[in-house]
């Protein structure tokens, strides 16, 4: 019985060290997309992406769950893109084609921060699903008819 207490206190002490390792990166992005969600500033600095993403067939009002699916994740980024359906500023097939992108590529800030942490390479998480993400997403653009 004794063994069993010292694997877990053991286990306990590396999950809390790894706690305290992310929850600062976490709490950092959450707080850093709020202020930019609310920052009236950033519609007026969005407009250069504009071309970008209209290359993957997605519209202005996009960039907002772009950003948080990339930056925090699928989950907070389904949210955003539930709110997008329900306003109706996106079409049905924007939403499918940002829903496609973020499926291959979402958290990328959090998840390559998170990795970095624990000695993964930037370069090496970060790079190969940004392309692939872009190049089937660009190709599902593509082949996705325009809604009538």
């Amino acid at each position: 019985m004794n063994e069993i207490a010292e694997v877990l206190a053991g286990s306990l002490a590396g999950a809390a060290l790894t706690v305290l390792k992310i929850a600062p990166i976490i709490i950092l992005l959450t707080i850093v997309y709020q202020f930019l969600r609310d920052w009236r500033g950033l519609s007026g600095k969005v407009g250069r992406y504009t071309r970008w993403l209209g290359r993957l067939g997605l519209g202005r009002g996009a960039i907002v769950a772009l950003g948080a699916g990339l930056f925090l994740g699928i989950v907070y980024g389904a949210g955003v893109l539930i709110n997008e359906g329900r306003s109706g500023t996106s079409s049905r097939r924007e939403l499918f084609i940002l829903a496609f992108f973020l499926s291959v590529c979402h958290a990328v800030i959090e998840d390559t921060l998170l990795f970095v942490v624990i000695g993964g390479s930037t370069l090496g998480i970060l790079g190969p699903r940004i392309i692939l993400a872009l190049i089937a997403t660009w190709l599902l653009a593509k082949l996705l008819p325009l809604e009538e």
